[in-house]
């Protein structure tokens, strides 16, 4: 029995799809100024007539591979929840999770497409779009894998949102000048102050250089 043949509307949803996974894979490994109608063309092993036929222009292939960029973050990060350590304290589990995040290629090229949006309006309004998705699917995990006594207290949404933006800073500025060691010293105080303020140390050990007690690891 011979294979059923794609009908013309099949093979243009293939060929999209195509184009924009070979789109998001070029701004994860080489960058937004590097993201070129030709530089995809290659990549997908096409015609240049054949990508522009769908994207005209390099603007609309850009705006159209944000979402699947965006896409690929929020499955990773979904991938990462599910290997956390079970018995690890969740709190702390949490600063790993957000660390991996904001640490990862997919992150460094949200922050390509944030400083190209600046300038370009295009862009800019379906950048806006695409990154309150995924906050807001990433707070919702954030909170999912805190879990209970967390999840209930009220103090447990702040502290993710400072985590975030704690660690967006600090993954802004190690991509340039910081070194594994002061990251990692970064973390390990993050985490003591967290767990001063949700009342699991005192907070005389707020400045304590010393490991976190073995509970909460």
């Amino acid at each position: 029995m011979q294979p059923l043949r794609r009908t013309q509307a099949e093979r243009r949803a293939s060929t999209r799809a195509r184009i924009l996974a070979c789109t998001a894979e070029c701004l994860l490994e080489r960058g937004y100024a590097a993201t070129t109608v030709s530089a995809v063309q290659e990549r997908a092993g096409l015609a240049r007539g054949t990508v522009q036929h769908h994207f005209p222009t390099r603007a609309e292939l850009l705006i159209a591979a944000t979402t699947q960029v965006v896409d690929t973050r929020l499955e990773k990060f979904r991938r990462e929840a599910e290997l956390l350590q079970p018995g690890r304290d969740r709190l702390q589990s949490v600063v790993d999770l957000a660390w991996r995040d904001l640490n990862s290629p997919a992150f460094f090229t949200a922050l390509d497409l944030w400083v190209a949006a600046r300038t370009d309006t295009e862009l800019r309004d379906q950048l806006v779009i695409e990154e309150r998705r995924v906050f807001t699917e990433m707070r919702r995990l954030y909170l999912e894998v805190l879990g209970e006594p967390y999840a209930s207290d009220p103090r447990a949404e702040v502290l993710v949102e400072f985590t975030i933006d704690l660690l967006t800073g600090l993954s802004m500025t190690a991509m340039l000048t910081g070194t594994l060691g002061e990251r990692e010293a970064v973390l390990r105080r993050w985490k003591r102050a967290l767990a001063v303020l949700i009342g699991q140390l005192p907070s005389e050990e707020l400045l304590d250089g010393s490991p976190l007690p073995a509970a909460l690891h």
